[in-house]
């Protein structure tokens, strides 16, 4: 769950550096402190977690790999519908 966190508030600062000018419906306070402080404490996490418990890290890894060929197969199915 950290993981996607943490992509999800890296993504927030690269779309509003490839869009600044795109209307925002919401704004982050104190933008840009609050998505750099979420990202370091979102990759402290995963990285603490990774050292301490990696054989548990590689199974949650393993699992949301297993989700790609199902993502993929649906995608190509709704798509021809």
């Amino acid at each position: 769950m950290w993981t996607f966190t943490t992509l999800i508030s890296i993504a927030v600062v690269i779309l509003r550096y490839r869009e600044p000018k795109l209307e925002r419906p919401y704004v982050v306070p104190w933008y840009p402190i609050i998505p750099i402080i979420s990202i370091g404490g979102g990759l402290f996490i995963v990285i603490s977690t990774v050292i301490n418990e990696f054989w548990l890290s590689i199974t949650g890894i393993g699992l949301t790999a297993l989700g790609l060929p199902v993502y993929y197969y649906m995608k190509k199915h709704n798509h021809q519908n």
